[in-house]
């Protein structure tokens, strides 16, 4: 079932294939802003209570779509020996979050086929000069208890240029009863703004890990192969998967302080100010894309319940 519903006066597309129920924003980011267990009736994301909530806090709703994702150290950087600025929009140093969370998007397609439910939207970016040239395109499907995320990031014009892109996925995390795992492979050591110094830290996976109390705002190097991060609920036996696809290289985790009853598990393909570290590309995951070439990348949450 796909249907056009109104969120608090905004035009949005809810659909339901009896499993799990969306509500997607395509006028704000082409944000998915609820998820809910249908059987059950439980909500899995952070949804707001109102368009002006989200609005005002953009970033900790649903499923913010960050291009280029997180910080880019004073907003500027360098390619192909072009200096490009961008704007100031965090603590008054830098750069966050990108171009397209709060930009609006157009549905190009939707519809449901052999119980697949699919919605595609799309995006042609104007500014910043860098990007005046590129569009992405997202695809999102309800199958069962999955929600799949795929973009394709697209270079339209006659210049090269530097991309990456990540989700700020904000789910429900009930810190007393949760605990959370993640299959990272090391840990990338931060400066104060939360910005890698260009050092990792090898260690062990996070293995059902408790975190009430624990604040997080931590980024990690994701594995090749294998790559999620799940959220376990041990009182109703929810469990969240989220995978991606070896193009999502980190993994940046936030919770506020610990006790918000939040957790945003944020797959990027490139890690925090990729676009200024003098690290190779493929440890950092910032990709160039030639004129008219494309790539894509693709995540998905599944749900399920168990008791262990």
């Amino acid at each position: 079932m796909i249907k056009q519903v109104l969120f608090d006066g905004q035009e949005a597309i809810q659909a339901s294939n009896g499993q799990l129920e969306m509500i997607l924003i395509p006028s704000f980011g082409s944000n998915v802003i609820s998820l809910v267990d249908v059987k059950t009736g439980r909500e899995l994301l952070v949804k707001p209570d109102s368009f002006a909530a989200l609005k005002e806090s953009p970033i900790l709703h649903g499923i913010p779509v960050l291009f280029p994702p997180n910080r880019i150290k004073g907003g500027t950087f360098q390619f192909n020996g072009v200096t490009h600025e961008f704007p100031i929009n965090e603590i008054g140093k830098h750069h966050i979050h990108g171009f397209v969370y709060d930009k609006p998007w157009v549905v190009t397609a939707q519809h449901e086929r052999n119980g697949i439910i699919t919605i595609e939207t799309a995006i042609q970016l104007e500014k910043p000069a860098i990007y005046k040239n590129a569009s992405i395109h997202l695809t999102y499907e309800l199958d069962g208890t999955v929600l799949r995320q795929k973009a394709v990031v697209k270079n339209n014009g006659n210049e090269a240029f530097p991309w990456g892109i990540g989700y700020h996925t904000a789910l429900l995390f009930d810190e007393k009863n949760s605990v959370f795992s993640l299959t990272k492979k090391s840990q990338w050591t931060l400066s104060d703004e939360a910005i890698p110094t260009g050092d990792q830290v090898p260690g062990e996976p996070i293995e059902k890990k408790n975190l009430q109390g624990i604040a997080l705002d931590d980024a990690f190097a994701a594995v090749e192969q294998g790559n999620e991060a799940v959220l376990h609920n041990k009182e109703t036996g929810c469990t969240i998967t989220y995978r991606t696809d070896s193009a999502f290289k980190h993994w940046v985790v936030y919770n506020g302080n610990g006790r918000e009853g939040f957790l945003c598990p944020e797959p990027y393909t490139c890690i925090t100010n990729a676009f200024n570290m003098d690290v190779p590309a493929e440890v950092t995951g910032l990709r160039v894309l030639e004129p008219g070439e494309e790539d894509v990348v693709a995540a998905e949450i599944e749900v399920t319940y168990s008791k262990s």
